[in-house]
């Protein structure tokens, strides 16, 4: 009996030691950033901010003011009110799936409450004023001073280190004001810009 008492003990604080420390864990956890993973490809700079959500837009519940928001195959729920301000939209109920967005929150209580809500803005460039990778080919292969053209990749800092087609300068889009003095003071050089694509 006397055994039997001892292992139940042990259990016991063995039960106690294993919880403890998780619940301690938890109330000190400084959660990362909820940021899908595609999101950081362009931006780079979310995963040190904090309280940010960024992912796509999945649905909104007028009733409990609040959206789901979809990232990677997790569902985060933010809840908004008459103070939380939107860009890129007319209002938080022109959201449509599958909008990327990006939301700045604070917590109450148990909730994150969005205080901004960005959604990704639509570009749609004109068909005549596309090119081709067949027509970049012969202008890259003859370079910049021979063909007249600069060409800028777009994307992130990071991912022209990683790798770029030759003879392309850096310009990050969320970058192009303050770097707009790389590009050419001849208004009517050809400026050919790229990124890592749209949806």
């Amino acid at each position: 009996m006397k055994q039997w008492r001892t292992m139940f003990w042990i259990l016991v604080l063995g039960a106690v030691c294993l919880v403890f420390p998780a619940a301690h864990l938890h109330a000190g956890d400084k959660s990362p950033p909820k940021i899908f993973g595609k999101c950081l490809k362009c931006h780079a700079d979310y995963k040190d901010m904090k309280n940010i959500v960024a992912g796509d837009f999945y649905s909104r519940s007028r009733k409990a003011k609040s959206l789901q928001i979809k990232i990677g195959n997790k569902m985060e729920l933010v809840k908004y009110d008459q103070n939380t301000t939107v860009k890129n939209i007319k209002s938080i109920k022109a959201l449509k799936r599958p909008v990327p967005v990006l939301i700045h929150y604070k917590k109450v209580g148990a909730d994150l409450m969005a205080t901004q809500i960005i959604a990704k803005p639509k570009f749609k460039v004109p068909l005549d004023q596309l090119i081709n990778t067949r027509e970049l080919a012969k202008l890259v292969s003859r370079g910049p001073k021979k063909a007249g053209y600069t060409l800028v990749d777009a994307r992130p800092g990071i991912r022209y280190k990683e790798g770029h087609i030759p003879t392309a300068i850096s310009i990050p889009f969320p970058k192009m004001k303050d770097l707009a003095w790389k590009l050419p003071k001849d208004k009517n050089s050809l400026l050919i810009f790229y990124c890592g694509g749209f949806r």
